[in-house]
């Protein structure tokens, strides 16, 4: 299992992207603040296997870790008192957990949490290896580059914003030739293209005996 943190928008550019990353919006799901997404907080969740959030357990279980540093939710979920925790976690929300409609919108909310945290252009591998699939989960991928290759300290490391790791990591990739970034479209010639879709199609159907 492995999340899958390299959630693409082809409607912007890479240039308006990169500007969202300074305006974060937040989030509350279950009645918890959650924090800036990190690459500690990445890690954790592919180490728990936590790679599908669709229901009230998974949804307030990733919510709570993702309300605190990763760190502090490393030793949070590492506790020996872990199912004491969860339950009185879960109790003081039960009422939310048994409406599906605070469950729907708790997941929904989640959902928008994590792609606003991940939201980097489009990239594809070049050269040698093209095509080939990591062997290990990209986050501990992405911190081995960042420690080894761009100067990172094991200290930093999974405190920083995950949405910033991943911009230095595509900088550093394709300043290294490594790997091709896609501009993206812009609203309006992604509504242009559209526009000649359908024309076209009313083409076809006009000719159509």
């Amino acid at each position: 299992m492995g999340w899958d943190f390299e959630l693409h928008d082809h409607f912007v550019t890479a240039a308006e992207l990169f500007r969202r990353m300074t305006l974060p919006t937040r989030f509350r799901v279950f009645g918890l603040r959650l924090v800036p997404f990190t690459v500690g907080h990445a890690r954790l969740l592919d180490r728990i296997e936590l790679d599908e959030v669709n229901d009230g357990g998974s949804c307030l279980l990733a919510a709570k870790l993702c309300s605190m540093p990763a760190d502090e939710a490393e030793r949070w979920i590492n506790s020996r008192f872990l199912g004491l925790r969860m339950l009185i976690l879960a109790q003081g929300r039960g009422r939310l957990i048994r409406s599906a409609e605070e469950v729907n919108k708790a997941v929904r909310i989640f959902g928008e949490y994590l792609d606003e945290s991940t939201r980097v252009p489009v990239y594809e591998s070049k050269g040698e290896g093209d095509g080939r699939k990591l062997g290990t989960p990209f986050a501990q991928h992405l911190r081995a580059v960042l420690l080894s290759k761009l100067g990172y300290s094991p200290a930093e490391v999974d405190r920083t914003p995950y949405l910033q790791a991943m911009w230095d990591y595509i900088s550093f990739m394709e300043a290294e030739g490594m790997i091709t970034v896609d501009e993206g479209l812009t609203n309006d010639e992604e509504a242009a293209l559209f526009r000649q879709a359908d024309e076209l199609l009313a083409k076809v159907k006009g000719a159509t005996p």
